[in-house]
């Protein structure tokens, strides 16, 4: 499972719904990441720039407020992960001019 440490103002966006979409800069560190998470390899599946890799199985990320601990359990939320594609950061809640990946994720009530 993947795991992302996020701030009080996003962990909040996220738990009232209005935030569906993570967004991570286009580095080898997150590269890495979302492919030990999903288990295939982003090159061979020609993740291209806004085309969506749609994730077929399910698998989970936990968003974090902040560094709480695991026994925390009102810091912690868990969500599907819907789908992995590239688009451009300026367009993003990142606002930088390179690309990033745009995390598409469904949170799971509990």
């Amino acid at each position: 499972m993947l795991t992302f440490n996020v701030k009080k103002e996003w962990f909040e966006k996220i738990k009232s719904g209005e935030k569906t979409h993570e967004y991570r800069e286009y580095k080898p560190y997150w590269r890495n990441r979302l492919e030990k998470c999903i288990g295939y390899d982003f090159s061979a599946r020609r993740l291209r720039f806004g085309n969506p890799v749609v994730i077929e199985y399910p698998h989970y990320i936990t968003f974090v407020c902040g560094y709480a601990s695991k026994e925390d359990k009102n810091k912690r939320l868990k969500a599907r992960l819907i789908s992995i594609r590239l688009v451009d950061g300026r367009e993003t809640d990142l606002k930088i001019y390179k690309l990033v990946y745009d995390i598409k994720f469904e949170l799971i009530k509990e």
